[in-house]
């Protein structure tokens, strides 16, 4: 079944006698959304239903999942820690206690973390974990090395569960770095589940809202590819650097 509805993939136009076939293909053509999947009767066609299905599911399964232990060991990240949240639910229920550290991760961070270093990246799943696993062992390196050639000098690496875009501010409490990067997994769609976004914030402290930050979205094979992504992150992170500063007023 799994197959069979991956060979449907939204591509296939249903419409039984289109006005115009060419002008209904270049739509389908032209985006990844759910069209022209036509009717049966009053419903659409069992394929299709099921695919909707199917990605319903997936997109679910994306925001209840953990990332690995053997995942971070292949992204080479040393450091797992966790927010305030105690599970999934309680994350989802409650998004200000995932943008703070609890106290025993605060000593974790304290102990295994280079203090004050010019750019700290934390990984978290936010509201994906399949965007997590899809694109990190891909970005985090490119970055990493992209960074070190601009002579930048880059924290140890850290996995943050239950985390929210905001744990941004409490990497400036805990951390102090220059520039503080949150790689986090996006709020899944029926379209994908496997997009990516970087935050970053220069000098973060308690109280910065979004207009103190930069979002580079849509990282994954289907939009802005990890590899892709890694040189223009570490560009916004020499333009911080540079201008001592990031959100709105940044110069990009």
């Amino acid at each position: 079944m799994k197959d069979e509805l991956k060979e449907f993939e939204r591509r296939q136009i249903a419409v039984r006698n289109p006005h115009d076939k060419k002008v209904l293909q270049a739509m389908v053509d032209a985006t990844p959304a759910r069209i022209a999947v036509g009717r049966e009767g009053p419903r659409p066609p069992v394929e299709a239903w099921l695919a909707f299905r199917w990605d319903e599911a997936v997109a679910k399964d994306a925001v209840f999942g953990m990332v690995s232990d053997e995942y971070l060991k292949k992204c080479n990240i040393p450091v797992r820690v966790t927010t305030q949240c105690v599970d999934k639910r309680d994350y989802l229920g409650h998004p200000e206690k995932g943008g703070i550290f609890t106290d025993d991760s605060v000593k974790i961070l304290q102990e295994k973390c280079v203090a004050h270093p010019q750019v700290q990246i934390v990984v978290t799943e936010g509201l994906s974990f399949l965007a997590v696993e899809d694109n990190v062992h891909v970005l985090l390196p490119a970055l990493i090395d992209g960074l070190k050639a601009e002579k930048i000098k880059v924290g140890t690496s850290v996995f943050a569960d239950y985390g929210r875009v905001r744990l941004l501010n409490d990497i400036g409490r805990v951390l102090s770095p220059d520039v503080a990067i949150v790689l986090i997994g996006e709020r899944p769609g029926l379209v994908t589940q496997t997009s990516l976004s970087a935050y970053l914030a220069y000098k973060p402290k308690a109280g910065d809202t979004d207009a103190e930050r930069n979002c580079i979205s849509n990282i994954y094979k289907k939009g802005l590819s990890p590899l892709e992504a890694a040189p223009v992150v570490v560009d916004m992170v020499k333009r911080m650097l540079d201008q001592k500063v990031s959100g709105v007023p940044l110069k990009l």
